[in-house]
């Protein structure tokens, strides 16, 4: 079971109080158990072989610590790397849906213009059908609802054709 963030510290703060209660419990014991100073001497020579042995772990540690943090800063190296490809994806992804919607938009203006411009044009016909007739085709109303159908049909080519704005 995984402990919490407040055992882990209780853990680690007991541990070093431990240590350092041994410590100065060794380094205070020869003071009582051994009587002269001569003794005391060779009895603390003989854990220099200890504390070497302590020192060159501890080098270790330090020499373990620097090849760790090499290897994560290697491994930020490519994540860094790996975010930045996924970063210029998705510009490129936006930049084609963009283009993409700008199209979209550009099809619906003209379908609109078309949708007017049909409805205009059977409004137009529908009045020239619907006109009396009296025998005179040349009535200024009826020529101006003509050159109207003429124009909207110039305009229908010209988006079919594909040069209407």
């Amino acid at each position: 079971m995984a402990k919490s963030k407040k055992e882990w510290e209780r853990i680690t703060w007991g541990a070093v109080f431990g240590i350092i209660l041994i410590w100065v419990g060794a380094g205070l014991s020869p003071l009582f158990w051994i009587s002269d100073w001569p003794t005391r001497g060779q009895f603390g020579d003989m854990f220099g072989a200890v504390n070497a042995l302590f020192s060159g772990l501890a080098f270790a540690g330090v020499v373990l610590a620097i090849v760790l943090q090499r290897q994560e800063l290697s491994l930020q190296r490519e994540e860094l790397k790996m975010t930045r490809e996924e970063l210029k994806r998705s510009a490129e992804a936006q930049e084609k849906s963009e283009e993409a919607l700008r199209k979209q938009a550009a099809s619906l203006k003209t379908a609109a213009r078309l949708s007017a411009i049909t409805t205009l044009l059977q409004h137009i016909e529908g009045e020239i059908e619907n006109w009396p007739d009296n025998g005179l085709m040349e009535i200024p109303g009826r020529i101006g609802l003509n050159d109207e159908r003429k124009r909207l049909i110039a305009d229908l080519k010209e988006i079919y054709e594909g040069k209407a704005d």
